[in-house]
């Protein structure tokens, strides 16, 4: 699982993308500059970790 957060964001905050890396055990936490809206203020940086999991990941 990948999970690619703002660290700023005000409405699910980092702790929501940290209980994921806690409850499957498997997932790749990303916390960005940003807030709730992270693909407007870092899309290029979103699309490449997703693309580079993806990568990594397809066909496990």
């Amino acid at each position: 699982m990948l999970a690619v957060w703002g660290k700023g964001d005000q409405i699910f905050g980092p702790a929501g993308a940290q209980a994921f890396a806690r409850d499957t055990g498997r997932a790749e936490v990303h916390l960005l500059e940003g807030g709730h809206f992270l693909l407007e203020s870092a899309l290029d940086e979103v699309a490449d970790l997703m693309l580079d999991f993806l990568g990594r990941t397809i066909g496990e």
